[in-house]
């Protein structure tokens, strides 16, 4: 927990050190975090709506140990900024790949153990990994930019959560600032989900 708590401070201090430089020098705004255990080195940085590429399935690209936080002074897709769906790039064992955030830059995962079109992450499960929840009042889930496959809303055990091609999304509860996303491979079930997914 003490190793844990470590890497999540250093981390918040190359953040702050990024944001800094980025404000100050027109320096990029993506910062690397290094894994003080030795695993892969991961970085992201914002998705641009002109940027085409293939992206690898998901379940090829995601399986893996659980890895280190990784941050990124992110500022956006620079798409519909009001939408509340967002993607990003990020490096994963040196590919690039694209992912869903929320309008806050959290990263969104999905549970492999769910079933289409529903949740088994209810109750104490959902305080660790908190369901993407449509806001109340909101009649359709907005992305920033189009994406391959369909936004919906289905009633769960958490509420009406959004789904993604049939998926339930959730954040992470350890993941403290935009851009981490430390619960990727986490019990080999939990995975980043990947615009293509």
């Amino acid at each position: 927990m003490l190793t844990f708590r470590r890497a999540l401070a250093i981390t918040s201090m190359v953040l702050i050190v990024g944001v800094f430089l980025a404000a100050c020098g027109g320096q990029t705004a993506a910062t690397t975090s290094t894994n003080t255990t030795g695993a892969n080195n991961q970085t992201m940085t914002p998705a641009t709506p002109a940027t085409q590429m293939k992206t690898p399935t998901t379940q090829a690209t995601m399986a893996a140990q659980a890895t280190p936080t990784a941050t990124s002074a992110m500022t956006g897709d620079n798409g519909n900024m009001n939408a509340f769906i967002h993607t990003a790039f990020v490096m994963i064992s040196g590919k690039k790949v694209h992912v869903l955030t929320n309008n806050k830059g959290f990263m969104l995962y999905y549970y492999q153990k769910d079933t289409m079109l529903t949740s088994s992450c209810t109750g104490a499960c959902a305080q660790n990994w908190p369901p993407v929840l449509q806001p109340q009042g909101m009649m359709t889930v907005t992305s920033s930019i189009a994406l391959p496959h369909k936004l919906s809303v289905h009633k769960t055990g958490n509420g009406n959560q959004v789904f993604y091609d049939g998926h339930p999304l959730y954040t992470y509860a350890a993941d403290m600032q935009m851009g981490q996303f430390s619960g990727r491979g986490m019990d080999n079930a939990w995975y980043l989900v990947g615009v293509n997914l």
